[in-house]
């Protein structure tokens, strides 16, 4: 069975975590990362809102290498309505290059490598104020300290785009201590 574990920037704060937008200071895209915030309410001080509702851009940054293979996340949703501003299709990519993570136009991919993942979308958040986890699998076998999420678009609403939660995963025992065969001598006589 493979297992998972969580893997933060080493704050949330506005170094590690960036948008290419928000909508206002009560919606910081490192809310969107920070485990200690509530899934559930009010979308207010617990979630990422972009000022725009397509071609966005989320970064985070791990503070050190690591082979992400799976995503976790909770679309947006405001005391289980508004479910319509969730992100919906995107691309995630890797990096180690520290302006690569600073530049955060739409657009522009210079030193990013884009990743294969099982799914091109996230869900819509279920229309209750409830938890609503979701995982997407990431084929990945390179460590990257910067990771980028593109967001292409909404579920339809006419104003914003938003995240309630995204985590990124690393797959438990997956490149850590691989084995590389013995080479056996002969001596032919």
């Amino acid at each position: 069975m493979t297992t998972y574990t969580l893997v933060y920037p080493p704050a949330h704060n506005d170094t590690y975590v960036k948008a290419s937008s928000k909508y206002s200071t009560f919606y910081w895209p490192y809310f969107a990362t920070d485990p200690a915030i509530s899934l559930t309410g009010s979308w207010a001080d617990t979630t990422w809102v972009s000022s725009t509702l397509t071609g966005q851009r989320f970064h985070i940054d791990l503070g050190s290498s690591k082979i992400v293979r799976r995503i976790y996340y909770e679309n947006i949703h405001h005391i289980g309505g508004f479910t319509n501003v969730g992100a919906k299709n995107f691309t995630i990519w890797g990096s180690d290059n520290a302006a690569a993570f600073a530049e955060l136009t739409y657009g522009t991919d210079t030193n990013w490598t884009q990743l294969t993942t099982a799914a091109s979308l996230f869900d819509q958040h279920v229309a209750l104020d409830q938890a609503d986890p979701k995982y997407i699998l990431v084929t990945n076998t390179v460590a990257y300290r910067y990771y980028a999420f593109k967001f292409a678009d909404n579920y339809g609403n006419a104003s914003y785009m938003g995240l309630k939660r995204v985590s990124l995963m690393t797959e438990d025992g997956y490149g850590a201590g691989v084995s590389v065969p013995r080479l056996r001598t002969y001596v032919i006589a």
